[in-house]
């Protein structure tokens, strides 16, 4: 396992590079879900969960988590909480009744839906966490992807089962109450499918990508109100010069900068300078994160 970064000036940066030892049922870790966040990097399969500390080259393994009825659906979502210096991992898995024996994406009902968090310190300069805590809620709708929080929320994209898989709103959890909340995209979008979502200077931003596709133009919407539901578009990004077919549409954020792809560049666009740069990067395969290293122990050397 080999990690690697680029900075925005070009220069290379090898972080961490280990061979780790897994059971044959998690031979899939090559292959699984990777989230980064504040320094850390989350890896899980439908087996285990790991972390690791790139800058401190560490590596640990997280406790169990259930197993979901159905291997290959488990989600995942990991985040700092920065009012409360804690990382956060909460897991989505289905239970169906012992009477069920199907397999099916079409029988995934909500009711058959279950959550639960993991709470991970720094105690003494290692790593400290109790066991997983069941969430009594349920969400409205199937969770997808890793989720992201905002301003200690997290926020997923949903799938809707109901002969047909589609997507068509999105859910919030909040930390505090450890309640569950359904926000309906703009009006305008009619689908939110291939959409993704963005902490844009601290509020919930949805990228238009659908209308991007189409012209090359990157609306951003702002999440104002979520009790009401209420949207803004508040930026227009003109990136036809680009050409769309030599484009990602997966965008990220970085402050007050949206950062995407471009054939074998990465770019940087400055909201507030209104202007464009970019980085090469030799060998890279647009699957990209951003990250910033941090200090927080693992406890493992």
């Amino acid at each position: 396992m080999r990690f690697a970064s680029v900075n925005m000036d070009g220069s290379t940066e090898e972080l961490y590079s280990s061979t780790v030892s897994v059971s044959v049922s998690d031979s899939q870790i090559m292959s699984s879900t990777m989230q980064v966040c504040y320094g850390l990097v989350c890896l899980y399969t439908d087996c285990r969960i790991y972390l690791c500390n790139p800058a401190m080259q560490q590596f640990s393994e997280l406790p169990k988590y259930s197993p979901s009825a159905i291997p290959g659906y488990t989600h995942c979502g990991f985040r700092y909480l920065h009012s409360r210096k804690e990382y956060k991992v909460m897991h989505f898995f289905y239970r169906l009744p012992s009477t069920n024996t199907k397999r099916r994406l079409q029988d995934l009902k909500l009711a058959h839906l279950k959550c639960e968090v993991l709470t991970i310190n720094n105690v003494g300069g290692g790593i400290s966490f109790n066991r997983w805590k069941k969430i009594a809620e349920v969400p409205s709708c199937h969770p997808f992807g890793p989720g992201l929080l905002v301003n200690e929320c997290m926020y997923w994209l949903t799938r809707r089962y109901r002969g047909t898989l589609f997507r068509r709103e999105i859910i919030s959890f909040d930390f505090e109450n450890e309640k569950f909340l359904t926000i309906s995209p703009p009006s305008s979008f009619g689908s939110i499918f291939g959409q993704a979502l963005m902490d844009l200077k601290g509020m919930l931003c949805l990228p238009d990508a659908r209308r991007f596709r189409r012209s090359s133009i990157l609306d951003l919407w702002i999440l104002k109100d979520k009790i009401s539901c209420t949207w803004v578009k508040e930026y227009s990004i003109d990136l036809v010069n680009f050409g769309s077919e030599n484009l990602t549409s997966h965008f990220k954020t970085w402050k007050e900068e949206i950062i995407f792809t471009h054939l074998d560049t990465v770019v940087v666009y400055d909201l507030k300078r209104k202007c464009f740069r970019g980085v090469k990067c030799l060998g890279f395969n647009r699957t990209y994160v951003i990250y910033s290293k941090s200090l927080f122990s693992l406890g493992i050397m």
